[in-house]
């Protein structure tokens, strides 16, 4: 409709206007089917694509596919002309009487033209003479005509115009205006937009069902060959059909719900999120329902897309018709979606072990063509969220790992706080593997993004891949493996794919084996500054690559790799108070126990404080080693209260900014920065109490030095004497 509309004028010589529709991006779709379990297992999202669906349904011959104007063939030699080519004087003539608007002497004159051996000016003047025929009320001739240009072209003749593609549009308009009365804004209108566009329906005749399928079809041909401008102009004709004001409208929607095309169509519209328009009122939607429900379970109709009304009825949240229609199009033809309704109709009820069984239906079936790919994966994701509800950890694991690159955020999820590290060891052993890649370079560097979850970023990218997040599950193993101290056991899992082609040791591999070392040391050494040493060694590693070594993917680290806030989302039962019926106590208890001590972002920088500590235990208050390492974990401290922190909003998309803000009182408490600022006050107030006035004091972790260790050994016996000579004047006063 919308080419039809902004076509005007080409075969009299006046250039051609066209242009370029710009279709919204849909809303915000959660990629984490956990963070609110409730509106995952209960609501059903959209289960086609429009555009997908519309597509679908045109017929176009491989003549037309070749040769009518598309995205597919915009390279053809005429593809930069504009006007037609080689008009002789009489089409000059014709021109001339169109433009002073004598319909009849034009009409005369492109009719002779229309049969010109010029195909070009052929094509124009069949164009042109459909239009003259629109003017003067001879509708169907006009109609025949511009599916006459279209003809022309599809069998070979030269198109510039792209006038054969315009033509079915055109046509189809002509149509649509003999049942209907279309509302066209003005190509000059400074008002002019897709929205502006109406039809409305007129006074139902016996023909008007025909009609309106024959000005669908022809949209359907421009759908199919490319023109996505006229899936805009499709659902302006559903908007007029489900008018709920119209009674024209209802009159006509009646009938088109027992026509298998509209039918599609009509299900089609109303399921689908793809469009952000006022087409999808709850009126027109309540309207398009009721004429379903009036036809009903007809045996007689046999219609196939029972399915997709069943799914209409539960989005409008009438259970009872949408159990009568999955089950008996279950019963019929045992399709996947019929499976996947009747699944939610279950957790409703509160049968989950009936709904398990349904979702297991619905992924055996998954090779009929009632599901489109996202709704497949969606499915599969769901089984796995009320497998967790069951509290069976593990095997949630083993279903949401096929679809593990759709929901990434709930397997880090399970990995991370729901399984147990022997669980998480066992599963990884078993479904992963160190991709082999000849081609990988060796790893130098501590902070190439290898052990970020976004994996390995290149020309040879795992990123975003089945292999990659493999790849990305194993570092989440061996991060978690560290943080349970279980340092020599997680070593294998940091291996990457480049390790194989390095000479020498990598550099990644130098820093876990050092840190290993050190903390080893720092407990068993048998001088108490070599214990000392070892431990401002094991705080300035955690401080360095402690986000590398044991930082979490979610919280309270959100290990970012190339994003600014890792997963963003907290997703156990507590967070939320839609989860809490859908989840068992042991996962709570296994959430509670996963998180790491303290569980506040950048947790390792406390530990690396609490080595510090350790560190200034065992050496003179008095030595300028105790003062420097206070000073750097103070530091430390203020670096991380001085972090910023996102708003609440983005945690939480889908919500107000006063539902997001109340939502995030747990994110903030995990990432209050005033924790590390009580840190470093009570850092502070160590040295001030106990340590020794030094030059840099003034500048408390900023300024710090270096500990110099090597001098504590002396600083120790000039102690020692001074407290021998200090008893000894004791002992000489009595």
């Amino acid at each position: 409709m919308k080419r039809s509309v902004k076509i005007m004028c080409y075969c009299a010589g006046i250039t051609a206007l066209t242009s370029t529709l710009t279709i919204a991006c849909g809303p915000y779709f959660p990629w984490q089917l956990l963070d609110n379990r409730k509106a995952t297992l209960l609501d059903l999202p959209a289960t086609d694509s429009f555009s997908q669906k519309v597509k679908n349904l045109g017929y176009v011959t491989e003549e037309e596919k070749k040769n009518l104007f598309s995205s597919d063939n915009l390279n053809n030699e005429y593809s930069n002309q504009t006007t037609c080519l080689n008009t002789d004087d009489a089409y000059k003539k014709a021109a001339i009487l169109f433009h002073n608007k004598q319909w009849d002497e034009a009409g005369e004159a492109f009719a002779i033209l229309a049969y010109d051996s010029n195909p070009a000016q052929q094509v124009c003047a069949k164009y042109t003479l459909g239009r003259i025929e629109a003017k003067l009320g001879h509708y169907e001739d006009a109609v025949q005509s511009f599916i006459g240009t279209a003809y022309l072209v599809a069998h070979g003749a030269p198109d510039p115009l792209h006038l054969g593609i315009s033509a079915y549009g055109v046509a189809a308009g002509v149509i649509l205006d003999q049942i209907g009365t279309r509302r066209i804004p003005s190509l000059n209108s400074k008002d002019y937009s897709d929205a502006g566009i109406t039809w409305s329906v007129g006074p139902v005749k016996e023909d008007s069902l025909l009609q309106l399928q024959r000005a669908i079809d022809l949209y359907l041909k421009q759908v199919k060959l490319g023109e996505d401008g006229d899936v805009v102009s499709l659902i302006v004709i559903l908007q007029g059909l489900s008018d709920p004001e119209n009674e024209n409208a209802k009159l006509l929607l009646d009938q088109a719900v027992r026509n298998p095309l509209l039918r599609k169509l009509l299900l089609a519209y109303v399921l689908t999120n793809e469009y952000n328009q006022v087409a999808y009122s709850k009126a027109h939607t309540q309207n398009i329902l009721n004429a379903f429900l009036k036809v009903g379970l007809d045996p007689k109709s046999h219609f196939e897309d029972m399915g997709s009304l069943a799914a209409f009825a539960y989005q409008n949240n009438d259970m009872e018709k949408a159990k009568d229609f999955a089950e008996y199009d279950w019963n019929r033809n045992q399709k996947a979606l019929d499976a996947w309704i009747l699944a939610k109709i279950a957790l409703r009820k509160g049968q989950k072990d009936k709904a398990q069984e349904y979702y297991h239906q619905a992924i055996a079936h998954f090779n009929d063509d009632s599901l489109r790919l996202g709704s497949k994966h969606r499915v599969q994701g769901e089984r796995a969220v009320l497998t967790l509800s069951q509290g069976n950890f593990v095997q949630a694991m083993e279903e949401l790992w096929p679809v593990r690159d759709i929901y990434w955020g709930d397997i880090v999820y399970l990995a991370e706080n729901v399984l147990t590290p022997d669980e998480l060891r066992q599963f990884v052993n078993i479904h992963t593997q160190v991709p082999k890649d000849k081609k990988a370079v060796c790893d130098k560097g501590i902070y190439d993004d290898n052990y970020y979850d976004v994996d390995i970023i290149g020309d040879d990218s795992y990123a975003y891949t089945l292999s990659g997040r493999s790849l990305a599950l194993r570092y989440i193993l061996a991060r978690r493996l560290m943080r349970e101290r279980r340092l020599q056991e997680a070593v294998p899992y940091f291996v990457q794919p480049g390790d194989a082609n390095c000479k020498d040791t990598p550099q990644h591999v130098k820093i876990e084996q050092y840190y290993i070392k050190v903390t080893t040391d720092m407990r068993k050494s048998f001088w108490a500054t070599d214990r000392a040493k070892a431990a401002w060694s094991a705080a300035n590693l955690l401080n360095d690559y402690g986000m590398e070594l044991m930082g979490t993917s979610g919280y309270p680290d959100e290990n970012p790799g190339h994003y600014s806030y890792g997963i963003g989302q907290i997703m156990g039962p507590k967070h939320n108070p839609n989860n809490e019926p859908w989840s068992v106590p042991a996962e709570q208890v296994r959430t509670g126990a996963s998180w790491p001590i303290p569980n506040r972002r950048f947790h390792y920088r406390y530990l690396a404080v609490e080595d510090i500590l350790y560190a200034t235990s065992l050496i003179p208050h008095q030595s300028q080693a105790y003062a420097a390492m206070l000073c750097r974990a103070n530091g430390w401290m203020q670096q991380t209260s001085n972090y910023s922190y996102p708003d609440a909003i983005y945690y939480y998309p889908n919500l107000d900014y006063d539902q997001a803000t109340e939502q995030y009182k747990y994110n903030a408490q995990v990432s209050d920065p005033k924790f590390a600022e009580a840190k470093s006050r009570e850092l502070y107030n160590i040295y001030l109490k106990s340590g020794p006035a030094v030059p840099f004091a003034k500048d408390f972790g900023y300024d710090c030095p270096e500990p110099q260790f090597g001098t504590i050994p002396k600083l120790k016996r000039d102690l020692f004497w001074k407290e021998v000579k200090t008893s000894l004047k004791f002992l000489k006063g009595h």
